[in-house]
């Protein structure tokens, strides 16, 4: 059955690639204004691409007639009566010459921080269309599982056990600024022993490491020990120029102000956690096994991990990023929580939550919510909409600046609040310039924080924002959300859990021979998912994980969002009894209180 099976993968290609050149076409024959790349440092308001609508069938009410074109952009399902024009008119049976949108080329550099052909910028912001999304994530998937199927199993093996060295050859690209070398030198590239003049580094020892970076199509070999960016490497493009990189009056996490925050998350894991993420990790199988450590499991705190046993240290990773000396790495944080925005479908957060249906005036809380990011881009959509963006008292002080300098008009009218709060403690009262009452949430956020505290750790954050929250205030979780590698279709929940809404049993095409998670296309889901577990014990979840934990805490996920073939959710979740108090054990509740000890809500003034 193997060749049924591979012939099968392949048609889904086809398949795939037809459905994605279909949006181009379409697209190259609209003339509505492109929605933005998914690089782009968001300070307007964010129109995101729509869903193709559904194709027509006999049984649909004239009444759907109503709805037009622009309610959904660029790739919306036409009737055979309605012929397709170009944007001068010009039918497609004219004579008038098309300029066809094409699918972005591997080894053309497309850099954020560089204006561009209104082409380029189109067919760089189609590949983020939702059903391209859908469409690429089926050919990843297809491709990753023939290769897994036709090469040798010891190979695939060895790819395996030395990809170790990818990462660490990614890590010097960002480090030594090559990036930005090879922005400067253009698509013909530079050889690598002017590269090595610029990066102070034996030409030998760089040609191989770009070289190993270029075979997984990072970057290119132009020529012999010729090197240029491609469209993978120009994302880390900070915009600035190496020169101004390696002086003096720049300072390492200079590099990342007012970036897309992509080199910023690179720099982040691979940086200072360069050598602890590479050595946490190889303590795994240590700290599950303990007969294979020498340091007794006894007495470990609720977030020990395999990064505790590699270091032989009790300090859990954010406390140890606020130590004296860990300054640069700390203000480096934010960007690159900035930069985890491209995990998603761009502006996804916008049609994950019915943000319109607020009344003027609602209040929007991030909680743990970095420098603002997702608040800035919702508040520049919703103007009729408040905004508190809570977190650590250091990381508020850094959101403050990069609000005073992006969009300082949202803090002088006190549309936008920075409040310095430990999430672990009870909510502050809200309190906005020149309000004498607190304000009570419509919303709270939790963006890619879930996944980082244990069990015990998210219900205390729950339970605190439920205790917090009006019988009308709602709770956004927005995270990766785990899909099992077979098909889930077991329909025997528990009582805790017997509701979960949307569930999807597989996210592969019915009857495919793909992975029911997608496997290779949703890789980085279960990438991180390990990575928070040997950083922080904690984890990425299941829908059900999700939804029973949410429950424990007084909350009801009612409504589940995401692009089709994504695990990146968006979860709504609406108040509900609170089943007792689950953090009753005194000795969960010691190890979080004695373990947080920062300020309960010191609100970080603009002014």
């Amino acid at each position: 059955m193997s060749f049924a099976t591979l012939r099968s993968l392949y048609a889904l290609i086809g398949d795939a690639l037809d459905d994605i050149e279909r949006i181009y076409r379409d697209a190259s024959l609209d003339s509505s204004p492109t929605p933005t790349t998914p690089y782009t440092d968001l300070t307007s308001p964010c129109t995101p691409y729509r869903r193709r609508r559904p194709p027509r069938t006999t049984d649909d009410d004239d009444d759907d007639d109503e709805d037009t074109e622009e309610d959904y952009p660029y790739s919306a399902a036409r009737t055979p009566k309605t012929p397709r024009r170009t944007g001068n008119g010009a039918s497609l049976d004219s004579d008038v010459t098309l300029n066809m949108l094409d699918f972005p080329p591997l080894d053309m550099a497309y850099y954020p921080t560089e204006d561009h052909d209104p082409a380029v910028d189109a067919a760089e912001s189609l590949a983020s269309h939702p059903d391209v999304i859908a469409a690429t994530n089926r050919i990843v998937a297809a491709c990753g599982q023939i290769s897994a199927t036709v090469h040798r199993p010891f190979l695939t093996l060895c790819d395996a056990a030395m990809g170790y060295h990818l990462p660490a050859c990614l890590r010097f690209l960002e480090a030594s600024h090559t990036v930005e070398i090879l922005r400067a030198a253009g698509p013909n590239g530079m050889h690598v022993n002017e590269i090595s003049r610029l990066v102070n580094v034996e030409e030998g020892k760089l040609s191989h490491i770009l070289r190993l970076l270029a075979t997984h199509h990072i970057m290119r070999e132009v020529y012999p020990n010729v090197f240029a960016n491609n469209r993978i490497s120009a994302i880390m493009d900070s915009g600035k120029s190496h020169a101004d990189l390696c002086s003096d009056a720049y300072s390492s996490a200079d590099k990342y102000e007012s970036t897309n925050g992509i080199a910023a998350f690179i720099n982040l894991w691979w940086a200072p956690l360069c050598r602890l993420l590479f050595k946490s990790s190889s303590y795994l199988a240590d700290c599950y096994l303990p007969k294979l450590s020498k340091k007794s499991q006894n007495d470990t705190h609720a977030m020990h991990a395999p990064f505790n046993v590699a270091f032989d240290t009790d300090t859990p990773y954010f406390e140890w990023l606020e130590r004296p000396g860990n300054e640069e790495r700390l203000k480096r944080f934010g960007p690159a929580m900035t930069g985890t925005a491209a995990w998603q479908i761009p502006g996804e957060i916008v049609t994950g939550f019915p943000w319109q249906d607020l009344s003027d005036g609602s209040v929007v809380v991030d909680v743990g919510g970095g420098i603002g990011s997702t608040a800035m881009l919702l508040a520049h959509t919703f103007p009729h909409l408040r905004f508190v963006v809570q977190d650590r008292p250091q990381v508020a002080e850094h959101g403050l600046a990069a609000w005073r300098e992006r969009c300082p008009e949202m803090l002088d009218t006190g549309r936008t609040i920075f409040l310095g709060h430990d999430f672990f403690l009870p909510q502050p009262p809200l309190l906005f310039p020149g309000s004498r009452a607190p304000a009570t949430p419509s919303v709270f956020i939790l963006r890619v924080v879930t996944h980082d505290w244990p069990d015990a750790f998210v219900t205390k954050i729950l339970l605190n924002l439920r205790r917090a929250a009006s019988p009308d205030t709602k709770l956004l979780i927005a995270d990766y959300i785990l899909a099992h590698a077979c098909v889930d279709d077991n329909e025997d929940f528990s009582s805790k859990a017997d509701y979960l809404p949307k569930r999807v049993g597989s996210l592969a095409p019915h009857g495919s021979p793909l992975l029911a998670n997608l496997g290779k296309a949703n890789a980085n889901a279960y990438w991180l998912d390990l990575t928070m577990r040997v950083t922080f014990n904690a984890q990425e979840r299941t829908l059900r994980e999700m939804t029973t934990l949410a429950l424990s805490a007084g909350w009801k996920i009612v409504d589940v969002a995401h692009g089709e073939g994504s695990l990146f959710h968006h979860l709504t979740a609406v108040p509900v009894d609170i089943p007792g108090d689950p953090l009753a054990s005194s000795d969960t509740t010691a190890t979080i209180t004695d373990s947080r000890t920062r300020n309960a809500g010191s609100c970080v003034h603009p002014w």
